[in-house]
């Protein structure tokens, strides 16, 4: 790394620990790592068996299930390593890889929440509208560029000549991004927060703010009679459990890094580092919001219980 850089002195927590402790702190992580990779994995596979689950909405959610195993087979194994060793043993260019894949893979799972969002909004509101917008291919040329974006856009501010560089937290056992100068810090927090998690956000709640308003309205009429055999037609039970289901998904990702952002937020303002306990809290957080989603298809949505 060059010398010009700054970096943070992050305590080493990971050192004097007892195999105990060692153990306590892997066995959660691994818990989750393993739900992760077989949830997802028999997410997909339901996916590609049942006729019933080959929808364009679904296919939203096999990118999403595609990032959450990328994120059990790269990143979650790598900060087990490092919990169990006490220290980062893979080298800078691995480093460098774990910090990098885990933005871009959080990153791009809300990009494919707010472009589920939008499909619920057409679903529900413009049918006529979503069978043109939403086809198979454009939903693919669709998330194909949305893959493309973040990762051009997050390359360019890493690795280019004004990027940041990756060194390993020992408190989150994941590697983080530090910055070569304050200005990089200003346009990689602006750029960052605006394209990949502000404007997501705000299209996420005006989606679900307008779906949820048509449904509640839709029972209205249901309830007086006053529905025309299009809405009926238009609006079924089985895609309101999608929707609901798809919001739930929605509303865990952020529980999950909710907590995440308001320690980094924290470390920026204070003055001393959190007990490591805090950030160990950090990366399960951080790592759950990639094991939930199998369980709420499971709960929320029969079709993928046939399975």
């Amino acid at each position: 790394m060059e010398d010009n850089v700054s970096q943070p002195h992050f305590p080493n927590t990971l050192s004097n620990r007892s195999t105990f402790q060692i153990a306590v702190d892997v066995a959660p992580l691994l818990v989750i790592n393993l739900a992760a990779l077989f949830g997802n994995v028999l997410l997909c596979i339901a996916f590609f068996k049942n006729n019933n689950l080959r929808s364009v909405t679904n296919i939203f959610v096999l990118t999403l299930a595609v990032c959450d195993i990328s994120m059990s087979i790269t990143s979650m194994p790598l900060s087990e390593s490092a919990l169990i060793a006490g220290e980062w043993i893979f080298g800078e260019f691995l480093c460098h890889f774990q910090g990098f894949l885990t933005l871009f893979l959080a990153f791009l799972s809300l990009q494919m929440m707010a472009m589920t969002a939008v499909n619920r909004y057409y679903r529900v509101l413009k049918p006529d509208l979503y069978k043109k917008v939403f086809t198979t291919g454009y939903t693919s040329l669709m998330i194909i560029a949305a893959s493309l974006l973040s990762l051009g856009i997050l390359s360019s501010i890493t690795f280019g000549q004004h990027g940041n560089l990756f060194i390993f937290h020992p408190g989150k056992t994941i590697c983080v991004n530090v910055y070569r100068s304050m200005l990089t810090a200003q346009v990689y927090t602006i750029v960052s927060s605006a394209l990949f998690v502000l404007l997501p956000a705000v299209v996420i709640v005006w989606c679900y703010v307008k779906v949820f308003t048509g449904i509640r309205k839709h029972f209205r009429r249901l309830a007086t009679r006053k529905m025309s055999r299009a809405s009926l037609n238009s609006l079924n039970p089985a895609e309101i459990v999608v929707t609901r289901t798809l919001f739930a998904i929605v509303l865990a990702f952020f529980l999950c890094w909710i907590p995440c952002i308001v320690i980094d937020l924290m470390d920026i303002m204070r003055n001393k580092w959190f007990d490591r306990r805090v950030y160990l809290a950090y990366t399960y957080f951080a790592y759950i919001s990639s094991a939930v989603n199998p369980f709420i298809y499971g709960v929320m949505n029969r079709s993928f219980r046939v399975f």
